[in-house]
């Protein structure tokens, strides 16, 4: 068993030791140097790799936009590549047809002109001959024919020519010409009819020419033959030339398909071109004048 000295002796080292470790508490012990330095340069490199992602990150941006830009024009460079490409095709088969078309006319030469125009003058001729026995009556009233325009025609033509048929007037048909209808105020359109008869068409005609002026219920009629489109359109090409013998009271006769007969003293004078005409007629009305003075002048000499 320990003496009284040996517990006192346990007590004081007991005590010595829990001031130590109050103190040790107190006072912590220092890290060492070593692992401060690792610590800054850790948290260095970190904020160095974040800047190195942003600086990537804004490259592959700017990257992607450059690329996303050359892939936009690359397509409209295709686009226009195809198109080069689609009218090309189109060129090349337009050349092949065009090569075709010309081999074929080599071949096979089309008519001249001179062909065309002798066609062309057939095709009127046989129009024309399809319309002779036609006849176009101007003046009448629009409406006045009812709706029989047949039978009006049958009854009017008699009345108007002061002439009987014995054997009939036989109309095959009779119809208004068929442009629109103007408003009134306007001349009327005219009735065409075909006669059964070429011999009845031309008893009209004579008819119409011994008697001048027609008229029927107050209203003028004129009546004139039938033609081409091509032939009426030749014939009113004197109307010009036609005015200044009226006016000059010369006679003359237009005679189809489009001749234009003056009866002169040296003989019988035709034309057949309007342009041609009016100088030539010029100087005819001026010897002409020349002479029925001379004769006026000898005359009255005598």
């Amino acid at each position: 068993m320990p003496s009284h000295q040996q517990k006192l002796t346990l007590r004081r080292q007991e005590g010595a030791s829990k001031e130590t470790s109050v103190k040790d508490n107190v006072h912590p012990p220092s890290p060492p140097m070593s692992d401060t330095i690792q610590t800054a340069t850790t948290e260095q490199m970190a904020k160095d790799i974040a800047s190195i992602y942003v600086l990537l990150k804004e490259t592959s941006e700017t990257q992607e936009s450059k690329l996303n830009a050359i892939q936009t024009a690359t397509r409209a460079v295709e686009a226009k590549l195809v198109d080069m490409v689609t009218r090309i095709s189109n060129t090349e088969s337009r050349l092949d047809f065009l090569e075709d078309a010309s081999r074929a006319l080599k071949e096979n030469p089309p008519v001249t002109s001179d062909e065309v125009n002798a066609l062309r003058q057939k095709l009127d001729d046989i129009e024309n001959r399809g319309r002779r026995n036609n006849l176009r009556f101007a003046g009448f009233p629009e409406g006045c024919e009812g709706s029989d325009a047949l039978a009006f025609m049958r009854n009017a033509i008699p009345q108007l020519l002061k002439v009987d048929f014995p054997g009939g007037l036989e109309i095959d048909r009779a119809h208004r010409s068929l442009v629109r209808r103007k408003p009134d105020g306007h001349p009327p359109r005219v009735i065409i009819a075909r006669f059964l008869r070429f011999q009845d068409r031309e008893e009209i005609m004579e008819a119409a020419r011994r008697l001048g002026q027609l008229n029927w219920n107050g209203h003028r009629i004129m009546i004139f033959p039938d033609y081409s489109k091509l032939v009426t359109d030749k014939r009113a090409a004197f109307n010009p030339c036609k005015r200044l013998l009226h006016e000059r009271k010369i006679k003359f006769s237009l005679v189809f398909p489009a001749v234009l007969v003056l009866k002169m003293t040296e003989g019988r004078r035709e034309f057949t071109d309007p342009k041609k005409l009016s100088p030539r007629m010029t100087v005819f009305l001026i010897l002409r004048r020349l002479n029925m003075l001379l004769l006026l002048a000898t005359g009255s000499c005598l």
